[in-house]
């Protein structure tokens, strides 16, 4: 297969749907010798910021000089994307290939898309001669499709209500699956889950002894003149982190607590002068990143309550109290609460442009958002709709006013980027980065 070949068969299985469960994916990398076996990992789950605190732990170890692997999901533009070595994509080609043999493995079973991006990341890092990889969970973790591994240390950054109809109704259900990446007296770190999510896993570590680090009580990141400073293992003041926003202190505190456990076991070791410059030029795009064209274009990616207040409390942070609002959402599994995420947004919204969003993900469509009209369930002041995310984009770039905030999905976040990117290169315009969870 050649690459638009193998971008083809690859799509071809995004309407497969999601189907927890680990023997499709175990069958699978059976058949291609275990390559999840040839390098050690981190493996991080959460509701919000596991993305963010993969791109800063990886940022980190390659500052170190450790051959890192680097699997997220989804991606914005390329596949590729998903799949980095030492901080590079995969090729075209080499992506290509790999599809070629893992397409002859699978034969006909009825394997996910997910599945199969996960066994080309782990054949990639295998044969790349990847030291550390650090893996981010696609849902939930107890049945993700990554959860194959055995890390070095897992991470649960936090516990919201999000794909409830795959993960469970109540907090304490979406913990347990979060506590399903916990590996029998492997390190686990936490960051500040609520009480009740806290119990789920603090329990499921104990029962395989697992020792457990606790954000706020065991280590920490706090503002401080001139920076931020970690307190952990070790201490560090004045610390500058490229990613906007409160909340990606965090993360910040998550990924160097995952650091300093790799460092105990002795599969890294600690120079300060590297760490602060890998988290000076760790980026994330497509989380709170800032683009200015005619005026200024912020992206983020939140997509569900929590993500939605975050970036509130960051436009806050940033004296941003109006915007332009262009907004799509995906409803799988009829879980999503797309409306509470519009409604908390709306107040500060001066336009607001609604529209489907594209990708795979069962959409909020145009008749959708017509109907929630019709019923008042969304105030029709300087509200409106389209059928295309291309039409609503391209009004709400000729409009004028406040900034535009494009959020609500990441597939969205994603395509809009691209737009932007391209726009940028015809007018030889100037971009102004920064990013977030």
């Amino acid at each position: 297969m050649n690459y638009e070949e193998a971008l083809n068969w690859l799509s071809g299985y995004q309407f497969h749907g999601i189907k927890p469960g680990l023997e499709r994916i175990r069958d699978l990398l059976a058949r291609l010798g275990h390559p999840e076996r040839n390098f050690r990992s981190v493996h991080i789950a959460g509701t919000n910021g596991k993305g963010s605190t993969a791109a800063i732990l990886e940022s980190v170890l390659r500052a170190h000089d450790v051959k890192t692997g680097l699997y997220t999901s989804p991606h914005l533009v390329s596949v590729c994307e998903r799949f980095v070595v030492a901080g590079r994509q995969i090729s075209p080609a080499r992506f290509a290939d790999l599809c070629s043999r893992v397409r002859q493995a699978i034969g006909d079973d009825p394997v996910t898309y997910f599945e199969l991006t996960t066994a080309l990341a782990f054949l990639y890092f295998a044969e790349e001669g990847v030291e550390i990889a650090v893996v981010e969970c696609g849902l939930g973790g107890r049945l993700d499709a990554t959860n194959v591994i055995v890390p070095e240390v897992a991470v649960i950054t936090n516990v919201g209500l999000d794909h409830q109809a795959y993960l469970g109704e109540t907090i304490p259900e979406i913990a347990a699956e979060k506590a399903g990446i916990i590996k029998p007296q492997k390190p686990v770190v936490v960051g500040p889950l609520p009480e009740e999510a806290f119990e789920v896993v603090a329990r499921r570590a104990e029962e395989l002894s697992a020792p457990l680090w606790r954000y706020g009580s065991d280590f920490r990141v706090f503002p401080c003149r001139g920076g931020l400073f970690y307190q952990g293992k070790h201490q560090l003041p004045r610390l500058t982190l490229r990613l906007a926003g409160k909340f990606q202190r965090t993360n910040l505190a998550l990924a160097l607590k995952a650091f300093e456990i790799l460092e105990e076991a002795r599969l890294v070791s600690f120079d300060e002068a590297r760490v602060r410059e890998a988290l000076k030029i760790v980026s994330w795009p497509g989380r709170y990143e800032k683009f200015k064209l005619k005026g200024l274009v912020i992206l983020d990616g939140a997509h569900n309550l929590e993500g939605v207040e975050a970036l509130l409390q960051t436009l806050h942070e940033e004296g941003i109290e109006r915007y332009r609002l262009l907004f799509a959402a995906s409803n799988e599994g009829g879980t999503k609460p797309y409306l509470p995420m519009l409604r908390r947004l709306l107040p500060r919204a001066e336009k607001t442009y609604l529209c489907p969003p594209p990708g795979p993900r069962e959409p909020v469509t145009y008749e959708d958002w017509k109907e929630h009209l019709a019923k008042g369930e969304i105030p029709p002041e300087d509200v409106r709709l389209f059928k295309d995310w291309r039409e609503a984009l391209e009004e709400a770039l000729e409009d004028t006013g406040p900034p535009l905030l494009v959020t609500g999905s990441l597939y969205l976040v994603g395509r809009v980027r691209e737009v932007l990117l391209r726009k940028l290169g015809e007018r030889r315009g100037k971009c102004v980065v920064s990013w977030s969870s």
